[in-house]
């Protein structure tokens, strides 16, 4: 099952998240309940205070009398005629009608709802039997009237309202009862969450340090095996995290490059070996040199001196441009002087069947080039081209100027290779196998002094010819220390020639 990968950065966010969110909740949640019985206890606490100024124990401020006294003393002033129609006590009782409609508002228990049903009623029936109290004119119906009706009504009010304020003050209790309750719970709820947020952080905490210390330990350990050169044996760090991940990819990659940059030079070494071995083998050719002296003498005794001379100055040409004083890097001119007195020594042996022509524009003359690039080639187009033709044969070689580079061109139409055989050849200039050794030591010299993108590339149809062409800069990279060869699997050089 593939480990799912995520950043540190998320993987600390959602530990926090799953720590602070259930927490908020919690204390959102219990706000929400002490609000609910904070608002209950005010609503009871201000019900009890508005109610308590009609209890029997409530004096006024003024005269020191209750709802109830002074109600029935000023109906009992207007029932004597000591006060008119303006003496009753109509607007107390509006008043305490108005309190018991506002209490309703703020009361919520059955019972206390009843209460203040029954009160309204006593208060209502009160005001209705004070305006009958002024239709009687005898006194002792008013004194009856007043006994029988208003002061019973006075006395059932005050006792309701006693009920009532007896049920709010019990509500009031509970509420409190429940509010301590809910406090203690809350305090006990609030340590235990704290707890097992704490505990569930610190587990998480060590997970989520174990998972980063223990990848790191073995990167590090990787880095090591790095330093050892065991490049083979780096092991795969597992993580779940992005960042480990990342790492570990990039410590891996760069002992792969570190390994690579070791081979390349590995291999440079060997290719420089190899070059000079070549050199050596091209600068004094045993077999070259004896055809060449054997084809003097023999243009000698045939009475053909010019031609004799024209041969051994080409060839203190060709030698001496070989030499080149040791020199690997020379301009394109002396590469191509080097490779026309090959060109011409070779003429006078094969005249029947060679003829060449060389076409490098002059302004590539002074780029500098590797020391035998063209020689090989041309070499090549004559011993596996123009030979094994019937019939005369020619050897172009031209040169284009492509801007920052330029590609030298060596074409014959000689026998040209089977697909099969161009494709060994191709195979041994890429991988430098003897098989191709001089096209394959062109190709690796131009390889190390100019790098990627740049080397040989041949093609040939059989019975048509072989092109060979050499891509280069036109600056050379001639410090030694700073050469690395890379070879592209399969890249294609061909450019469009100017």
């Amino acid at each position: 099952m593939k480990q799912k990968q995520e950043k540190l950065e998320t993987k600390m966010k959602w530990m926090l998240l799953s720590t602070m969110i259930p927490m908020t909740i919690l204390i959102i949640v219990l706000l929400v309940f002490f609000w609910h019985y904070t608002n209950e206890y005010n609503q009871l606490s201000n019900n009890l205070a508005v109610s308590s100024e009609y209890n029997a124990n409530y004096r006024n401020s003024n005269n020191d009398m209750s709802f109830k006294d002074e109600v029935d003393m000023d109906i009992y002033y207007v029932t004597i005629g000591r006060k008119g129609k303006d003496g009753l006590p109509t607007e107390q009782v509006d008043k305490a009608i108005s309190t018991v409609e506002s209490l309703k508002k703020t009361t919520s228990k059955k019972e206390s709802l009843r209460s203040l049903k029954y009160l309204t009623n006593y208060l209502e029936n009160l005001k209705k039997r004070m305006n009958q109290l002024l239709e009687i004119k005898n006194y002792q119906e008013r004194q009856e009237f007043v006994a029988n009706n208003t002061e019973i009504l006075t006395t059932l009010f005050e006792k309701e309202m006693q009920n009532y304020i007896y049920q709010e003050a019990t509500e009031l209790v509970q509420i409190e009862s429940q509010l301590a309750g809910n406090v203690r719970l809350t305090i006990i709820t609030m340590c235990a969450a704290i707890l097992v947020a704490t505990a569930i952080l610190l587990r998480r905490s060590f997970r989520l340090t174990y998972s980063i210390t223990k990848p790191i330990s073995e990167i590090l350990h990787n880095i090591k095996k790095v330093g050892k050169g065991e490049y083979k044996t780096i092991n795969v760090v597992s993580a779940d995290s992005v960042e480990i991940q990342e790492l570990d990819a990039g410590t891996r990659k760069m002992a792969g490059r570190i390994e690579g940059l070791l081979e390349n030079v590995r291999k440079e070494q060997e290719v420089q070996h190899m070059t000079e071995l070549q050199l050596i083998q091209a600068q004094v050719n045993p077999h070259f040199l004896y055809n060449t002296l054997d084809t003097i003498v023999w243009l000698v005794e045939g009475g053909m001196q010019q031609d004799a001379v024209d041969m051994i100055t080409s060839l203190s040409v060709f030698f001496r441009t070989s030499l080149s004083k040791g020199k690997d890097i020379i301009p394109l001119s002396e590469e191509k002087r080097h490779t026309l007195s090959y060109l011409e020594i070779q003429q006078s042996r094969y005249r029947d069947i060679m003829e060449f022509e060389i076409n490098i524009p002059p302004e590539l003359d002074e780029v500098m080039v590797p020391k035998l690039t063209l020689q090989p080639l041309a070499e090549n187009a004559l011993y596996h081209g123009i030979k094994n033709k019937r019939g005369k044969g020619k050897i172009l070689i031209e040169g284009f100027n492509l801007g920052d580079d330029m590609m030298l061109r060596v074409t014959d139409n000689g026998q040209g290779m089977t697909p099969e055989r161009l494709y060994e050849v191709q195979e041994a200039i890429r991988t430098g196998e003897r098989a191709g050794f001089g096209l394959a030591a062109v190709s690796e010299r131009i390889a190390l002094y100019y790098g990627p993108g740049y080397g040989l590339k041949i093609s040939s149809t059989e019975g048509e010819g072989t092109v060979m062409e050499v891509y280069m800069a036109k600056k050379i990279n001639l410090d030694n220390n700073s050469r690395t060869v890379l070879w592209p699997a399969d890249r294609d050089l061909r450019r469009s020639a100017k």
